[in-house]
């Protein structure tokens, strides 16, 4: 064995070996990030509480239970026609992110009442609470459908950067000090740039506090250790890393995760930035899904060609 693969070969046998049992991105969800959505839905629940009691009379309360219905109703059903098509099954994770985030654009737009975009707000910090209680790591607008229909289907999130992360870190069997100041530090991060905005979003923790703990955003720089961390890892077990899936190479996933969570922390656009980049995708992978259509119609017929030629 050459010293360049024993190295890799070292390197990568700190990370558990995939298995059945390793996680999926955008299914499943680790305990630390199902703790981190319920605080994210908890605070989002307290934000609205306030919100909605002060915008909004009884009439227009009433009204945002009806929304949420109608919303929540439209959701289950459009996720139970897409899954009963067996075109739809195995499509992208992309595209099913950025059709179910689409109507989410109504309340930035201006479009629709105000008791609409509150049920908006209300089930979109529901579907974080079920996500982190049930484990489920796909999208947030999803989670309610999921419930119902008692699937987990596959569909990208913004929090599956954290789920990405936390899998790095639990993956790493040696855990000396630079696991353990790296760990720190994504926490401390995210907590203060992604959790702090939000909790001082809410009036009473507004009043008191104003914008004491808000942070600069130069600090979200701290992310650089970790990130020269992991990619410190996957160089090193690169040669390994060729034969995993891509969707199971924790340390170089993490790395990427953490490159973009750092910039979307520092002006303190998390979670929007990052669903806005997933509805991007999303449309860019549909289109390129469709322009292949043909050439698959075609493939499939010249197949069923050959075969009928052979007999």
């Amino acid at each position: 064995m050459s010293h360049d693969t024993g190295t890799a070969d070292r390197a990568v046998r700190h990370y558990d070996p995939p298995d059945e049992r390793t996680p999926v991105i955008g299914r499943d969800a680790g305990t630390w990030s199902s703790w981190f959505r319920v605080l994210l839905g908890l605070t989002s629940f307290a934000n609205l509480r306030y919100r909605i009691d002060a915008a909004l009379d009884g009439r227009e309360l009433v009204m945002v239970v009806v929304w949420l219905t109608v919303v929540a109703s439209a959701y289950t059903a459009v996720v139970w026609f897409f899954g009963r098509i067996d075109r739809f099954r195995g499509v992208s994770p992309w595209i099913p992110a950025a059709l179910l985030q689409l109507p989410m654009l109504l309340y930035p737009m201006g479009i629709g009442s105000d008791p609409l975009h509150q049920a908006l707000a209300v089930y979109t910090s529901l579907g974080m609470l079920l996500c982190g209680a049930m484990r489920y790591g796909g999208l947030e607008v999803a989670a309610v459908p999921m419930l119902v229909l008692r699937r987990r289907s596959r569909i990208y999130s913004p929090f599956n950067t954290v789920d990405i992360i936390e899998q790095a870190f639990r993956r790493e069997r040696t855990r000396g000090v630079m696991w353990a100041t790296a760990l720190a530090l994504t926490v401390f991060v995210v907590l203060a740039y992604w959790w702090v905005p939000l909790l001082l979003s809410v009036a009473p923790v507004k009043d008191q506090l104003g914008d004491s703990l808000l942070l600069p955003g130069f600090w979200a720089l701290l992310l650089v250790v970790p990130l020269v961390w992991f990619a410190a890892h996957t160089v090193r077990g690169r040669d390994r890393y060729r034969a995993v899936p891509v969707g199971q190479r924790w340390p170089g996933l993490a790395a990427a995760a953490l490159l973009l969570l750092m910039p979307t922390l520092a002006v303190r656009q998390v979670p929007d930035a990052i669903w806005g980049l997933i509805m991007i995708t999303g449309v860019l992978v549909g289109l390129a899904t469709l322009l292949r259509l043909p050439f698959r119609r075609r493939s499939g017929t010249s197949r069923h060609e050959d075969v009928a030629s052979s007999r």
